[in-house]
């Protein structure tokens, strides 16, 4: 037997073996619905969860080392906590194994925040620069639309904060007018 058969036949005795493989749309799809993920990175993201897990939520990994990785993205233990919540995301480990991936992408988004994709390794080594997989991606079904590709998202997001930008500039040019304060 191999040792993720191992792995999987020991964590089935605590019941947290439900978990899913996706497939490449399935998960964007999935990804999507989470509202987490910026739709101008889900390439990224899509990436990132292929080469660290395969897409399969109960990937676990224990280095030689002793370090734990878990889930869809290999998030290791300094985040998560075995047995209850805690670690960084305030979370237990337990749950990124599992075939809800609402909590680990909150988690793997917090990381990203933080971190960045370079905190993964094999983002930096096998996503980053590399856009197949998003070109792929949106000739998935339920993200392929007439309206809808990487380039138009990424200038209607651009579009949104420069709005915002001229937004906030107007309100504060407003409120020095209003109060008499001057640069």
């Amino acid at each position: 037997m191999h040792i993720k058969t191992h792995i999987c036949v020991l964590l089935a005795v605590f019941s947290v073996c439900n978990g899913k493989v996706f497939t490449r749309c399935k998960l964007a799809a999935e990804l999507m619905k989470q509202k987490r993920i910026e739709k101008t990175f889900l390439g990224n993201w899509v990436c990132l969860i292929e080469k660290v897990s395969n897409r399969d939520t109960r990937a676990f990994v224990v280095t030689p080392s002793g370090k734990k990785y878990y889930g869809l993205y290999q998030i290791p233990s300094r985040w998560c906590r075995s047995g209850k919540k805690g670690g960084e995301c305030n979370i237990a480990c337990e749950s990124l194994l599992d075939d809800d991936i609402a909590d680990d992408t909150a988690c793997a988004v917090d990381i990203f925040h933080k971190e960045g994709f370079k905190y993964w390794n094999q983002w930096t080594v096998r996503c980053k620069n590399d856009d197949t997989i998003t070109k792929e991606i949106y000739k998935c079904p339920d993200l392929s639309s007439p309206r809808s590709s990487p380039e138009r998202d990424l200038y209607a997001e651009r579009l949104r904060k420069r709005r915002r930008l001229v937004r906030s500039k107007a309100q504060y040019s407003y409120i020095r007018q209003v109060y008499g304060v001057h640069a």
